[in-house]
């Protein structure tokens, strides 16, 4: 599968996880906000049926049985691990490791050591994974209805960093038109 497909079908996913799970991505509520394991289960949800059968689509997935690898965590010390990967269970390599998803919330504001594209690109190195992204999805709390204006930023094993710095996902119309239809969908 070409880079272009791959995030062709991220994409999708993540545009459906908007739309379908608005809840995730409002204002939080007390102590609440979206952690980005619980985003990317929704994510991982919406990916499946747009892979191959042969690829596996898990949040975790210890291929030891054993305590995390150091070196599956983004950066010195980080307990983070990916947050969503494209495999194939109980194999190693390129040809069986197709996609590594790193999300946060708001790197920007983020104190709890998300990762940037260079922690990324090391456990994809480590493991042989075809494709990584790290998401940024800037999630903010403007108003009653919230705000998402995701980034990402990919890679590819053969060449690295495929964009100097993380683009947007969405063009700025294409956000309105998703968010409009959210609101239209959720507020009425």
């Amino acid at each position: 599968m070409l880079l272009h497909d791959v995030q062709a079908r991220v994409r999708i996913a993540l545009t459906t996880t908007l739309t379908n799970e608005w809840g995730l991505f409002t204002p939080k509520t007390g102590t609440s906000a979206p952690s980005e394991r619980s985003i990317a289960f929704h994510l991982g949800w919406y990916v499946r049926p747009m892979i191959d059968e042969s690829w596996d689509v898990d949040c975790d997935y210890e291929r030891s049985g054993a305590a995390r690898e150091p070196s599956m965590a983004f950066g010195e010390g980080a307990q983070r691990a990916p947050d969503l990967i494209v495999h194939r269970r109980g194999r190693v390599g390129p040809e069986d490791n197709l996609l590594l998803v790193a999300l946060s919330t708001d790197f920007a504001s983020d104190e709890t050591g998300a990762p940037d594209l260079a922690a990324v690109r090391s456990v994809q190195l480590r493991y042989g994974y075809r494709y990584a992204v790290w998401v940024d999805l800037q999630l903010r709390e403007d108003g009653p209805e919230g705000r998402v204006r995701p980034l990402w930023h990919w890679s590819t094993l053969e060449e690295g960093a495929v964009t100097a710095e993380p683009e947007a996902v969405y063009t700025t119309q294409e956000l309105k038109s998703i968010t409009s239809a959210i609101r239209l969908l959720y507020l009425g």
